[in-house]
């Protein structure tokens, strides 16, 4: 069994969506988010 690149996939729910930081109080991640 080999292990091919292009079968490797980050286990499930690794993998965040990047977060907008510094978009307004609203956002939740306001004016001191980064």
């Amino acid at each position: 069994m080999t292990l091919r690149l292009n079968e490797l996939a980050p286990a499930e729910g690794a993998k965040r969506e990047h977060r907008r930081l510094g978009r307004g109080i609203g956002s939740g991640v306001g004016k001191t988010g980064g």
